[in-house]
């Protein structure tokens, strides 16, 4: 059987400019994606347009498999809805603000596979700041005469890697910053991400606020009316739950 990518998308419609590049990301994604590839839709909520919008593409059979949750999860938790269900070879981590390139995809995995024997996922996304690739950079390797930066840090919102060692490091922390916690783990686990230097992707999205930093309550409400909550945030305090939902995101935490 041919190889194939499971690629995973987390949505929260949080307002409507964020639901306006999820329908741009998602139409890039289909025009510029030649390589073999399952799709995974997870819906977090904020819109009963975008949901209606992602059915209707699950119904064209654009999207292989649609989750729609009844609140906001966090898009740790949504990834590892879409985890549990991945057939892939490779998996494909995605935001919703992304743009994609040409070759995006079957670049990435044509770097997995020329570096069997290197502990790299590949990202082909730039870094946000120069700081990150100063700082996190960790050497290099090298293909057909082109120079690939080896990265502690790059990538969290679009990476590819594959299937065997993404369960050595294991799936997301239900956790405000779960993209870097997962890279934490990858980098105990010896891995680092291998970035593409022609960035195939662009980042929408970029310093526009997710809200990423927000200590948000992730759980369920019971039949019963009992609420559980899966947060893994350090100092979370359940007990004051209102005082955090109060709390806004204006571009800095306060």
């Amino acid at each position: 059987m041919d190889k194939f990518v499971s690629i995973i998308i987390s949505h929260w419609g949080m307002n409507g400019e964020r639901s306006e590049m999820m329908k741009a990301s998602l139409r890039s994604l289909f025009t510029s994606t030649s390589y073999p590839f399952e799709l995974t839709v997870i819906d977090n909520g904020g819109s009963i347009e975008d949901s209606k919008y992602l059915l209707k593409l699950c119904e064209e059979g654009k999207i292989n498999t649609y989750i729609r949750n009844a609140n906001n999860m966090s898009f740790g938790y949504a990834r590892n809805q879409g985890l549990a269900l991945a057939q892939g070879d490779y998996i494909c981590i995605a935001d919703n603000d992304l743009l994609y390139k040409k070759d995006w995809l079957g670049e990435s995995v044509r770097l997995l596979e020329a570096f069997l024997d290197e502990k790299v996922y590949t990202t082909p996304i730039h870094y946000p700041t120069n700081i990150m690739r100063e700082r996190y950079n960790v050497g290099t390797l090298e293909l057909d005469g082109k120079t690939y930066q080896k990265n502690m840090r790059a990538g969290s919102n679009c990476f590819v890697v594959r299937r065997k060692d993404f369960e050595e490091i294991g799936n997301f922390m239900i956790h405000r910053i779960a993209g870097s916690r997962w890279t934490d783990a990858a980098v105990r686990s010896g891995y680092n991400a291998l970035v593409i230097p022609e960035c195939l992707v662009e980042d929408l999205g970029l310093r526009k606020g997710y809200a990423l930093g927000e200590w948000i309550p992730i759980g369920l409400k019971l039949s019963n009316g009992k609420e559980i909550f899966f947060n893994q945030d350090e100092g979370a305090d359940i007990c004051n739950l209102e005082k955090r939902r109060q709390r806004r995101f204006d571009g800095t935490l306060r």
